[in-house]
């Protein structure tokens, strides 16, 4: 699995690169960005949240508890889901320049709304495909088949790499509402849809492969009220309370980029450096948090099924040690070498090698909650297995509070150029803050995870993570001393002794202090 995801992700930095080269990071990036967000956005608020947090547990219980093993479970809820979004899908294109009003900057000129209205009529399809692959990708974990849904984005990313690289060669200048034709943008809007729909398709066949084929069943008793229906409500609420702090980030991080739109001395740092320094954060997230979790959280619901909670603690435990050893140093490699990363892989084309430097500085303040986002991540889970909906929804709230107010001082607070490092920074530091919360009140029922151990853990990690960071950078400043204007070459060569520094010196630590997660995963790798 990590594997899978790890090709996957491997591929999305590559599409990345190839779109912000393509589009930039300036104005103009920003109204594809937004737009190709929001199908992503109506989703998760439509279904996505329900479906994530409540399909799995209620199929775990149903294929255990139904003579049929779930299956007229399954396929009532495929037809009623794919029924809903083909309706969101007509509804939401009718109305795409309403929506693309709520997420974006009124500084915004009439031709940019415009643009952004015309991906986002492009893009908006994208929310039935997003449900088939949830939906078959859930179908095939639940038959402990995990590997297919990990390669499947390959697909959508090479797509959307050829066309970004077409788009390029049609392109004679840096792009922006102005200077791109109708031409253009479809090629983007329909690229950009084309590869989300073929990820979807490619799971149908794993599907009948897995010993599951779809039949509809339009007897929807049961499916959207009860028990499901009330563990969807409170998820619904979770996933409503996101995208209510999303509007904010999205409203100021496009409100920056506008506020020095036309000014040639500064750099554009707004909604695209915003979402990629994200996504550059979410990489290591993604390989080793979500992997644990994908293969935990059936687990962890069967075992609450069975009310076996001695295990259920043990493997939440051992999950949540697993993610520390592995999480906290790639926190540290992404805070120290954020800047030098993103130059190297978004300082070409249509961006800048000052335009990259800031995209990673604002990676590396999301960077810093890596940890918390991801053992927070761990710790949600444990609610889910046991179909609880309502406290996520509730320590939601909090964290929700806490990123909004901290965000907005941030961002009144700092000067241009920094207010959207600044809300990478807000968004770290209330998710440490709840994630701290969280483990607290989680321990107060799972007692394996209580104790000192784990922050004995923790203390050995991060020192170890920090003396190899170091020692690294030093490194880097002894052999490369002139830090400016780095070329490609130069920066991969930075990059390069820093990986291998830090790595090496922290696999040696993590031996010395006897961090024996690391050399678990050490042995397999060398297993396989």
């Amino acid at each position: 699995m990590a594997a899978g995801t790890l090709a996957s992700r491997i591929t999305g930095v590559f599409r990345d690169i190839a779109l912000v080269a393509a589009i930039g990071t300036g104005v103009f990036s920003d109204t594809y960005s937004v737009a190709n967000s929001i199908p992503n956005i109506i989703y998760i608020l439509i279904a996505g949240g329900a479906i994530n947090a409540v399909f799995i547990p209620a199929l775990v219980r149903h294929m255990e508890d139904d003579d049929d093993q779930g299956r007229q479970f399954t396929d009532q809820l495929l037809t009623l889901v794919g029924l809903v979004l083909l309706g969101i899908v007509v509804l939401t294109v009718l109305i795409a320049g309403l929506i693309v009003h709520l997420y974006a900057t009124r500084l915004w000129t009439p031709e940019e709304f415009d643009v952004a209205t015309m991906f986002a009529r492009w893009c908006l399809p994208q929310i039935f495909f997003y449900g088939i692959y949830t939906l078959a990708s859930q179908i095939l974990n639940s038959r402990n088949s995990f590997s297919l849904p990990m390669y499947a984005p390959i697909v959508n990313n090479i797509i959307v790499i050829a066309t970004a690289a077409i788009f390029i060669s049609l392109m004679t200048a840096v792009p922006t509402a102005s200077s791109v034709t109708s031409s253009q943008l479809n090629l983007l809007g329909f690229g950009t849809t084309l590869g989300v729909m073929a990820q979807a398709l490619i799971l149908i066949p794993a599907l009948s492969k897995a010993g599951y084929r779809f039949r509809p069943n339009f007897d929807f008793k049961g499916v959207g009220n009860g028990k499901v229906g009330n563990l969807a409500k409170w998820t619904i609420g979770f996933v409503l309370v996101n995208q209510i702090t999303f509007l904010m980030v999205s409203n100021l991080t496009t409100l920056a980029n506008a506020l020095v739109s036309g000014d040639p001395g500064t750099v554009a740092v707004g909604f695209t450096s915003y979402q990629k320094g994200q996504l550059m954060m979410m990489l290591p997230h993604s390989i080793i948090t979500v992997s644990v979790i994908t293969a935990l959280l059936p687990r962890l619901s069967r075992q609450a099924h069975d009310k076996d909670l001695s295990a259920f603690g043990g493997e939440l435990s051992a999950s949540l040690r697993l993610v520390t050893a592995l999480i906290i140093p790639s926190a540290v490699f992404l805070l120290a070498a954020g800047p030098w990363i993103g130059a190297l892989l978004y300082g070409y084309g249509a961006s800048s090698a000052a335009q990259g430097a800031a995209l990673g500085a604002v990676a590396s303040m999301f960077a810093l909650g890596l940890p918390a986002f991801s053992l927070f991540y761990v710790l949600l889970r444990s609610y889910y297995a046991q179909e609880n909906t309502k406290t996520p929804f509730m320590i939601n709230l909090g964290f929700n509070a806490l990123h909004i107010l901290i965000g907005l001082a941030l961002f009144s607070l700092l000067p241009e150029g920094l207010q959207v490092a600044g809300l990478a920074l807000g968004y770290s530091i209330a998710h440490a803050i709840t994630c701290g919360l969280t483990w607290l009140r989680v321990g107060k029922r799972v007692p394996e995870i209580r104790g000192n151990g784990h922050l004995r853990l923790m203390v050995r990690v991060v020192a170890a993570s920090f003396v190899s960071a170091l020692v690294a950078y030093l490194l880097v400043r002894l052999t490369i001393t002139n830090q400016t204007n780095l070329s490609a070459l130069r920066l991969g060569l930075a990059i390069g002794i820093f990986a291998a520094t830090f790595s090496l010196i922290y696999l040696g630590l993590a031996k010395v202090l006897r961090i024996s997660e690391v050399s678990a995963v050490l042995a397999l790798v060398r297993r396989k």
